[in-house]
């Protein structure tokens, strides 16, 4: 019953997240196809990847990733920073303008309405589940 229930949470947030990701496509300057859009979030999800972690992760090739980057970059919703550690590689970092358009109202609202319904001790038991969700997975 509860892994029914988390499921049932995790499908919510999947929706507010798709709602305003075309929301957000909608109401930006920018042309923005959700392929793009979905390019940003993997490159802000995996903070600071490199094209070759990029391309990796989405399973396809470094120039298709490099083709991608030149197009967000273009837009100026990434850029490239060089590495401190291996000053040969680059690093993709969001821009002001990705944080600008990236702000989720919708799920800081169904997180502040999580925080003021449950009491201490609920908040405490929900920090272990969620540390035990992020640590082992």
């Amino acid at each position: 019953m509860a892994f029914r229930k988390f499921n049932a949470i995790y499908r919510k947030f999947k929706l507010i997240f798709y709602r305003s990701m075309f929301k957000k496509i909608k109401d930006t300057d920018e042309t923005l196809s959700s392929a793009e859009y979905f390019c940003l979030e993997c490159i802000y999800l995996m903070d600071k990847p490199t094209i070759s972690q990029f391309a990796e992760f989405l399973d396809i090739s470094s120039p298709n990733a490099t083709y991608k980057v030149k197009i967000l970059m273009k837009k100026g919703l990434i850029t490239k920073e060089r590495s401190s550690k291996d000053g040969r590689e680059y690093l993709l970092v969001p821009t002001q303008k990705f944080f600008d358009m990236y702000e989720n109202k919708d799920e800081t609202k169904t997180i502040d309405n999580m925080r003021k319904s449950l009491n201490k001790s609920e908040s405490k038991k929900m920090e272990k589940i969620l540390n035990i969700l992020t640590e082992k997975n």
